[in-house]
């Protein structure tokens, strides 16, 4: 049944152990800072049923049976699904929605090799929790990227072998795990915790090829938040017009000894699949880069184009050449966005897009976004970062000053410049922007693991057997 905003926030006053800024929280929705992004996400809910027909066929499907579910919590059955999950999920803000279901929908692929491989339930298992979480409208957080110690070596090479999440002890009816998980976007926020493996497993790891779900208020969890971001408030949102209610929250989740009940253990110890199961979670999870960042890239070229136009430079042909770069990245992304979608597989009933165009798609915003970025700066120059104030604007005991002296070329007045100066310092200068830059290399995966993922899923030995078959040929 979909909940409502309300009822969402009350499902987070369970006594869940989170602790920011050196302080025990009790309540994250009533917590100064923590409450910004809670209702954010609750105004993802909205009004439950009663929410507006359109954003009902946006974010909402039926189940069989004819229960409404929200998008986000059931797998892509069809590429219509999957095209309709990544529109929705460009609108969405704040949360890890495209993350989580590409771990469930990866999970329920994984199981049903694994159970055919071994026997077992872990198929079972994994679809009634999915069934379960679409109809109680459960918010989930996943976790996955565990703090790793010594990177030049896996988790058993650890000195410390808790350095990545493991199984501790098995008992009949569960497991219990100890470890930490780091950069849990909305771990704090969530309903339910989705432990994944993060990195491919030797055969002597099976300890760490772990998979399971855990309520966020499960015994032994402890979550230090991290919030990043400041809330400037419509007073500054000519300064901020993209940020001035920004925020962003993550948390480090700490498993002391927690217990997982069998039917919520999804994966144990079965190595040989990690690899595979990291391939289908990250070709899911960068769908969201699909609608995102053509969109966004379009963006870009609007802000350069009305800043050369406002500037009186829209004529200097080497300028003019920088936007012709962004074009040509904005007409690749429109077209690997259309394979990735179009030359998908099925696979255990689920629609996968085309991986090496997902990931060729992130490899090239991580590429490219940074100098379009630096352009926008080049072109705008110092005034992003000293114009005076959207305030100083209003004040009249300055206005007249800032009107003559901030002009463009004729007909361009000073309100219309400094509102794009101020719009480009968003994009490239804010504390946001910086940010975001950071989270354009690490997010989803850094650029190498982009490389490694696109050349995986490209047929790269059929390449080779035409060249052999053409030199071949001309003996």
């Amino acid at each position: 049944m979909l909940r409502t905003g309300e009822q969402y926030l009350a499902s987070l006053r369970d006594d869940r152990v989170v602790y920011y800024a050196g302080e025990r929280v009790m309540d994250v929705t009533a917590h100064p800072e923590l409450s910004l992004p809670a209702g954010e996400t609750a105004l993802q809910y909205g009004k439950g049923p009663d929410e507006d027909a359109a954003t009902l066929a946006e974010r909402t499907v039926l189940l069989p049976d004819g229960e409404r579910v929200h998008r986000w919590t059931v797998p892509p059955r069809s590429r219509e699904d999957l095209v309709a999950f990544v529109d929705m999920e460009a609108n969405m803000v704040g949360d890890e929605h495209g993350a989580l279901t590409a771990g469930l929908c990866s999970l329920q692929i994984l199981s049903r090799k694994i159970d055919a491989k071994y026997g077992g339930d872990y198929s079972s298992r994994i679809d009634a929790y999915v069934d379960w979480f679409a109809r109680a409208d459960i918010h989930g957080a996943f976790a996955m990227t565990d703090v790793k110690g010594d990177r030049s070596k896996g988790p058993s090479g650890q000195v410390d072998p808790d350095l990545f999440l493991r199984v501790v002890e098995r008992r009949p009816d569960g497991i219990v795990i100890r470890g930490a998980k780091t950069s849990v976007t909305s771990g704090a926020l969530c309903n339910e915790l989705l432990i994944l493996p993060t990195h491919a497993m030797k055969d002597t790891e099976g300890d760490w090829a772990v998979a399971c779900a855990v309520p966020a208020n499960a015994p032994g969890v402890v979550m230090v938040s991290n919030y990043v971001g400041k809330t400037w408030g419509e007073k500054f949102k000519f300064d901020r017009p993209l940020t001035h209610s920004w925020h962003h929250h993550d948390s480090t989740v700490f498993f002391n000894d927690v217990f997982v009940p069998t039917e919520r253990v999804f994966m144990d110890g079965q190595t040989e699949y990690t690899r595979e199961f990291l391939g289908y979670f990250t070709t899911l999870h960068r769908t969201r880069i699909l609608k995102m960042e053509p969109r966004d890239t379009r963006k870009l070229i609007g802000v350069a184009e009305l800043m050369l136009r406002y500037n009186g430079l829209e004529g200097v042909g080497a300028l003019k050449g920088r936007i012709t770069e962004m074009v040509q990245t904005a007409v690749l992304l429109d077209t690997l966005r259309y394979t990735a979608l179009n030359r998908v597989q099925f696979v255990e009933g689920i629609c996968v897009p085309d991986a090496a165009a997902c990931n060729l798609a992130g490899l090239t915003v991580s590429s490219t976004r940074e100098n379009y970025l630096t352009t926008l700066c080049e072109l705008a120059g110092g005034p992003i970062l000293t114009a005076p104030s959207g305030l100083d604007l209003e004040n009249p005991e300055t206005a007249d000053l800032i009107k003559k002296y901030y002009v463009g070329k004729p007909g361009v007045g000073a309100e219309e410049r400094l509102a794009l100066f101020k719009y480009i310092y968003d994009l490239a200068a804010s504390d946001a922007a910086g940010f975001n830059r950071a989270l354009g290399v690490t997010g989803a995966g850094s650029p190498g693991a982009r490389r490694v993922a696109a050349t995986r899923g490209f047929d790269i030995e059929g390449c080779v057997q035409e060249v052999l078959d053409e030199l071949a040929g001309a003996h």
